[in-house]
């Protein structure tokens, strides 16, 4: 399936019964005085998210306005889990996208996670000691182990080994054949996404100085032809300000860098009850959907109003942006090669292995069909050492988004690849992990 495609996607779960369920479940597993501890951290949205220009980057927020720290990854997930189901207007529910649904299926997967054996029972109770990575990667690796189990595969998780690489799992019933499961996770934007954010940053606050020193309010519209360090300051400046004079009459002002267009915006409007860049709030205001495919991200800010949630807003603006220079559509398009490598490193010498992948997916069609096509042509090139047998590979894209008022949502979409004639173990092998 392509991004389109993904998108549409429907509704098929009401995920709070399982929320609500997953928090009693995992909070009687935790020590209370630690997920205290952890409340005293900031993990709900604030004054500084008031006061600082919001910025996405396929649906993720970066930049200005997000404080360092905060609580460690599970314990995350109880707290926002928690705070969804209590609907707190402050709900970091960008955040909530990704680690309320993970956390709905983790809760209601304990009993199979149970039969793993003693390995996966140690890696559960010691979810609070671990650094947020791990959190991430251990979780993934359990659920893959819960979905392998309720497909009919016996399943035993092997314990870790310091002085080697060992896989997840080993298969006690496939008729003598020796086989394990191995899993990788990739989560986040990649750090030469999060280089490029900081950058258009820069651009948006000048941008905006601009904008302000007219007097005027609106959406700037950029497409980036360089790589965004190559982006002149001052040349960029002089074409919003061109923009501006031609607002809203016929196409974008092209340069040397890329081109750039301005619509205007009205100075107070009211809009439908709702928090602060909550989706609805950002379709309703800056034209934003969810779900659109034309910008790699949007900054944008109003006038910091007292509270989250809101019914007005004023002095709008925003810097709506992609980037199309060939090293950036290169470098964000990659695929998952690295970490099937990785995984096929970890298979025992004359032992089969089943590997899991799994990466977040909310990058614009272009960029999304591009690193599927890539996958599919990295998993039909690929080789490994002749010692192992690595028949079937499954690939986990998610896409995870709030929707409306900043309801969490989460679809998974799977790519499934396999030595050609053993296709055959799609038909023992759990395929959709997180759903």
């Amino acid at each position: 399936m392509w991004r389109a495609d993904v998108s549409q996607t429907d509704n098929v779960t009401d995920m709070d019964p399982m929320v609500r369920y997953a928090v009693e479940r995992l909070t009687s597993l935790v020590d209370p005085t630690w997920l205290h501890q952890e409340t005293q951290k900031p993990y709900r949205l604030d004054s500084a998210f008031l006061v600082n220009p919001l910025h996405l980057v396929n649906g993720v927020r970066v930049g200005m306005g997000l404080r360092n720290g905060g609580p460690q990854r599970f314990a995350r997930m109880l707290l926002l889990a928690q705070d969804h189901l209590d609907k707190c207007m402050n709900l970091d529910f960008f955040s909530a996208a990704m680690l309320v649904p993970e956390l709905a299926v983790f809760g209601t997967n304990l009993e199979e996670i149970k039969t793993l054996g003693p390995e996966a029972d140690k890696k559960v109770a010691s979810l609070s000691l671990m650094s947020s990575d791990q959190v991430s990667s251990t979780i993934y690796e359990l659920l893959v182990g819960a979905s392998s189990v309720r497909a009919g595969l016996d399943l035993t998780m092997i314990e870790e080994d310091k002085s080697k690489k060992v896989p997840e799992y080993r298969i006690g019933n496939l008729h003598g054949v020796p086989a394990v499961i191995e899993c990788k996770r990739r989560r986040g934007l990649t750090d030469y996404e999060l280089k490029e954010a900081a950058l258009v940053e820069q651009l948006y606050i000048w941008g905006r100085s601009a904008l302000r020193e007219r007097g005027v309010y609106g959406s700037v519209e950029a497409c980036f032809l360089v790589p965004l360090e190559s982006v002149p300051v001052d040349e960029f400046i002089e074409l919003v300000n061109k923009a501006i004079a031609k607002v809203d009459h016929g196409d974008p002002i092209r340069a040397n860098w890329g081109s750039l267009a301005f619509r205007s915006l009205p100075y107070r409007r009211s809009v439908t009850e709702t928090r602060l860049y909550s989706p609805q709030f950002l379709e309703e205001v800056f034209g934003w959907n969810t779900d659109q495919d034309e910008w790699d991200g949007i900054v944008c800010e109003v006038e910091a109003p007292p509270r989250v949630d809101v019914e007005l807003f004023s002095m709008p603006f925003c810097l709506k942006w992609r980037s199309e220079s060939a090293e950036a559509l290169l470098r964000k398009a990659r695929g998952i090669k690295s970490l099937w490598v990785g995984a096929i490193q970890q298979i025992p010498d004359g032992e089969m292995g089943f590997i899991y992948v799994a990466y977040p997916e909310g990058s614009r069609a272009a960029i999304a069909d591009t690193r599927t096509k890539q996958i599919l042509k990295e998993l039909n090139e690929v080789w490994h050492r002749w010692s192992v047998r690595a028949p079937a590979t499954v690939v986990s894209r998610l896409y995870a988004r709030a929707l409306g008022a900043g309801v969490p949502d989460l679809i998974e979409n799977v790519l499934l690849a396999a030595t050609e004639g053993e296709e055959f173990w799609f038909t023992k092998l759990p395929q959709r992990v997180f759903t």
